[in-house]
């Protein structure tokens, strides 16, 4: 396994600080996998959090879950304060009746193969590889692990050299088993830590930081960093600040890799992207390669300012497309879009005309209702819309109608509407 970075134990007296209000978790299930729909939908690359035990340990998810819910909603409040550009993209799920944004955190639930002494020598590399087929390559995933620690002034642990990948190599350990004072979660401190160990598996620092601790892993410029090497007891976000000077690994001006760039952070302020639809037809709109749930009109969907939709109509039978408007100009099918603001887009869907081709074998001559064709040998017509087309055939002299062929079939009349078609008119000798 990759070498990781982590957080440590610091002794020091405990200081007053403001805290985000308490949340309420909606969920009441136990699942491993990702919820679906996801309420995120910018960018499949989210931030998921799990609590995790080991098999002979005690369930306490249902007491962890709202703290676990309230550090989301800490970080991603005091991540905005930093920045108010960017905030971690969490994963999150529509429970139902919730009307709380961190409510709906797609909480994960994982009870790992092994007892807890197990995962008390290399406590990373063991918890990593009994978990490294569990997450998608998409996720970068925060586990609380419930369970003994190998060292419990170990607040964390999170590898800080894969910033672009997700699975088994995006895993951030959160050790509520420590000395660090991370129970209950949603206190104050786990959310500090839960921060520090998601920079770290962002890619922070990279090893080009000019303020390096001997460690190698840190800065070492200022202790009111939050990935300073040490957390205070009691120490919450609200005391220490995103990259001190921001000139390590967040929003610096050099040419190493910047956290700001990570694919995990939203881009703010998200933006609302209303869809409608007239006349009959289906709609495609895509974000990254991810459907939105837009096939027949949406109101208010939320997405990253900036972020580019890829769109593409499809007309019932009997219908085309007669344009785009709004955000997206456009009379074809595809579309493409990049948001800067609330955008408004209209699909229009309209009768497409009936189009009518007849090539004739033989002797003998079709003709059609309404009028417009009439033809010995190959001919063609554009009705109006919602026309129904009546072919007749009449054989010439000493021929008879043999059958249709291609649109329609057998001797009987030929009737085409919606899209029209090709026909095949076979005449032969008696």
């Amino acid at each position: 396994m990759a070498a990781a970075a982590s957080a440590a134990l610091l002794v020091v007296p405990a200081v007053a600080h403001a805290a985000p209000p308490p949340v309420t978790w909606c969920g009441h299930d136990e699942v491993t996998e990702n919820r679906t729909p996801d309420l995120e939908l910018s960018s499949v690359a989210q931030v998921r959090m799990v609590y995790a035990i080991a098999a002979d340990g005690a369930d306490n998810f249902a007491d962890v879950a709202s703290g676990m819910a309230r550090d989301a909603a800490w970080i991603d409040e005091w991540w905005q304060q930093q920045d108010p550009t960017r905030t971690p993209r969490f994963d999150r799920y529509p429970f139902a009746g919730c009307t709380s944004k961190f409510g709906d955190l797609d909480i994960g639930f994982v009870r790992l193969p092994h007892p807890g002494a197990y995962y008390t020598t290399d406590q990373y590399d063991a918890l990593t590889a009994d978990l490294k087929d569990t997450f998608p390559d998409s996720e970068k995933t925060i586990v609380y692990y419930e369970g003994p620690v190998e060292d419990d002034q170990v607040c964390g642990i999170a590898p800080s050299t894969y910033p672009a990948y997700g699975g088994w190599a995006g895993i951030a350990y959160v050790f509520l088993g420590s000395a660090c004072e991370l129970r209950p979660p949603g206190s104050g401190t786990s959310a500090q830590v839960a921060t520090h160990e998601l920079l770290h598996d962002l890619g922070a620092p990279p090893p080009q930081a000019p303020h390096l601790c001997p460690d190698g892993g840190h800065p070492c410029d200022s202790a009111t960093d939050v990935l300073y090497p040490y957390v205070g007891e009691a120490s919450t976000l609200d005391l220490v600040t995103l990259d001190y000077g921001r000139d390590d690994y967040y929003g610096h001006s050099g040419t190493w890799w910047d956290v700001q760039d990570s694919l995990w952070l939203s881009h703010l302020p998200q933006v609302p992207l209303s869809v409608s639809v007239a006349g009959e037809g289906s709609i495609e709109l895509k974000v990254n390669d991810q459907a939105l749930p837009c096939d027949t009109g949406c109101t208010g969907l939320l997405l990253d300012s900036d972020v580019e939709v890829d769109g593409f109509a499809t007309p019932a039978r009997g219908w085309q497309v007669g344009a785009w408007s709004g955000g997206c100009a456009s009379d074809g099918p595809p579309c493409q879009m990049q948001l800067s603001g609330a955008t408004d887009v209209a699909v229009t869907f309209v009768p497409s005309t009936v189009d009518v081709s007849v090539r004739v074998r033989g002797k003998g001559r079709i003709t059609s209702s309404p009028a417009g064709l009439s033809c010995t040998a190959a001919c063609s017509h554009v009705f109006k819309p919602r026309s129904t087309v009546r072919l007749r055939a009449a054989a010439a002299k000493g021929w008879k109608f043999g059958g249709w062929g291609s649109a329609c079939k057998g001797r009987g009349a030929c009737t085409l509407a919606g899209d029209g078609g090709a026909v095949l008119a076979r005449f032969v000798r008696r």
